[in-house]
This record gives structure tokens, sequence and C-alpha cells, in this order.
């Protein structure tokens, strides 16, 4: 579980009595042997969060002296009160047959994205991509992103910011969602190589097929009247300011809007609302990956536009949260 000894020096050094301990889902397996082995040798009292974690931006409040928080890095633009984000490494990189399925999908200038948890492989693929002949980017972290290469559910920067210098780029991790984003933002093919699969596979059919789905979204809430526009509580989610602009904006074409603010989105949380329609201002893997269970349409900011005739389907984009 990493190097149990550098979260016992802070917690002593933090004097800490009760820590509290956040894992996200693929993590909790660990969260009882964990707390014990904490518990034991620094002689404090452990809390687990039961409730999911979804990344730095969610960070709880516990009635704990110190939080510590596994998976995930820091944004650097938020400021964490008593907690210390444990750094768990990335697993061994033993074999690059799943980078070398991708290479036949490259085109020359590739930019090399990846997330948290493969952030240290990209030096090594890097120089294997240069090897057989890539061009290769890697952009800068920004001010929600810690590492260089690195990607969030909500944030695309280091795919961005070096769009000009690529045709293409090379996605390194497990799912869609990320890369989804990147294809749908820049419009450039993208080549997901999976480490757990060892495989490597285009994203054009899951963005058609996505794509589908929001046209959808949008057509269905198009005659909506009122709008429920959820705001999260969550540190690094918070958009009380967006909700509040797109209020008026629905209010400006006729509409109702009123703002919902809730921790945890979930379908069943909205159940008997008088809405038409919800705006989900929160993460936006929400309205994406969770969409077939509202039994409302459930918008993105930009799909609200899209609805409100403010933005043409022709400039769809996905739903980022930026620090600024």
């Amino acid at each position: 579980m990493g190097d149990i000894d550098r979260v016992l020096d802070v917690i002593r050094g933090r004097n800490a009595k009760t820590v509290g301990l956040q894992f996200p889902v693929g993590l909790r397996t660990k969260a009882v042997e964990l707390a014990q082995e904490i518990g034991a040798k620094a002689g404090v009292t452990c809390i687990v969060s039961a409730d999911p974690s979804f990344g730095a931006c969610d960070v709880p409040e516990m009635p704990v002296d110190l939080i510590v928080h596994l998976g995930h890095a820091p944004m650097p633009h938020l400021r964490y009160n008593r907690v210390f984000f444990y750094d768990l490494g990335s697993p061994p990189l033993n074999d690059l047959g799943f980078v070398d399925a991708a290479l036949p999908m490259l085109p020359k200038r590739v930019g090399l994205l990846t997330t948290y948890q493969f952030r240290e492989w990209v030096p090594a693929i890097k120089e294997h991509l240069e090897k057989a002949g890539r061009e290769v980017r890697v952009g800068p972290p920004d001010r929600r992103v810690a590492y260089a290469g690195q990607l969030l559910g909500c944030d695309y920067h280091t795919a961005t910011v070096v769009q000009d210098e690529v045709d293409g780029y090379l996605y390194v991790g497990t799912g869609d969602f990320h890369p989804l984003g990147v294809a749908i933002l820049v419009d450039k093919p993208v080549v997901v190589a999976d480490p757990e699969r060892g495989e490597a596979r285009r994203l054009d059919d899951v963005k058609d097929r996505i794509l589908r789905q929001r046209h959808g979204a949008i057509t269905r809430a198009r005659d909506a009247q009122m709008f429920g526009i959820i705001v999260s509580k969550k540190i690094g989610q918070v958009r009380m300011e967006m909700a509040a602009d797109l209020k008026r904006l629905a209010e400006k074409h006729g509409r109702a809007a009123e703002i919902f603010l809730m921790d945890l989105v979930s379908p069943d949380f909205l159940e008997g609302y008088r809405v038409d329609a919800w705006v989900n201002t929160a993460c936006p893997r929400i309205a994406i990956e969770d969409y077939l269970q509202y039994k409302k349409p459930i918008l993105t900011p930009p799909e609200f536009e899209i609805v409100l005739g403010e933005r043409n389907w022709k400039d769809y984009q996905f739903d980022e949260i930026r620090a600024y």
C-alpha cells in the first residue's frame, strides 16, 4: 500500500488524534487493512469515509484532525484544510505491448495523455514512441492539474494546449471518458492504449454514439419550461456563479429555472421535483455517463445553451471546470 511511514510521519507531525481515510471505489478493499495499520502504529482513531470519492475535487467534511486522501493528486488551485494526499505512485511498467499495438493507428505528431494513475509512465512511453519515429508533445499542467499530460474528467488543458502541434493523441489508461472529452473538444483522432487489456483502440464509434445520445438529450429538453440547475457542494466542483448566470439566461428566453444545491448528485435524490429537465454544473461525467439513470433529460451547461438557442449544435463541446 505504498510507503506507510510517510503517512505516519505526517500524522505525528500534526499531532493528530483522529484520522479520516478517504478512498476511491477501486481502493475500498484496502480500507479496513489501512485503518487498522494506521490506528495501531500511530495510536490514533481512524474513521473511514464511506461516501464515494470522485477525485481531488471531492474531499469530505469529517470530524477529524487530519484526512488522508488516497488515489488522486491535489489540485494546485485549491486550498485544502487538514488534508494529506497519500501518493501511491504508478504500478510498474513491465510491458509496452499495449503501446506497440497503438503505433499503426498513430500519426507522426502525437500528444501523449494519461491520468494520475499512470503519470510516472509518461517519460518511458514518450521515449518509446520517439524511437518508433513519432514526434511527441506532452502538455504542461494548469492550475487544476498537477502533472504534465494528466487529464481530469473535467479538465483537458494538457490536450488543448498542444493541439496546434499534434495531429492526434495517444491516451494511456482505461475507460473512454477522459479521451472522449479530448476527441470532442479537439476533433482530432484519439487512440486509447489500455494497459489492463493490453490492447489499443480508436474512439470513433464511442464518440459517434455519445454525440447521438447528447443530441437526443438536447432534443428532449427543447420544450422544457422549468429547469433545475444542479450545483455541487464539493470543494472543486461548486459553480454557484455559473448556476446564477444560467438561471438568468433561462429567464431571458422566457423559461423558468431554480437552483438545487447538493453534495452527491444522484437520480434518487432528484425524484419528485416538478422540473422538466436538469442542468448539471457539477462533475461533467454525471450528465454523460449516468444519463440513462435519469427520467428527465440532464444537460451540461453548453448543451443548455444549445437548447436556448445561444449556441449552435455545430459548436458542441464537452463541459470543463476550469480555474482562472
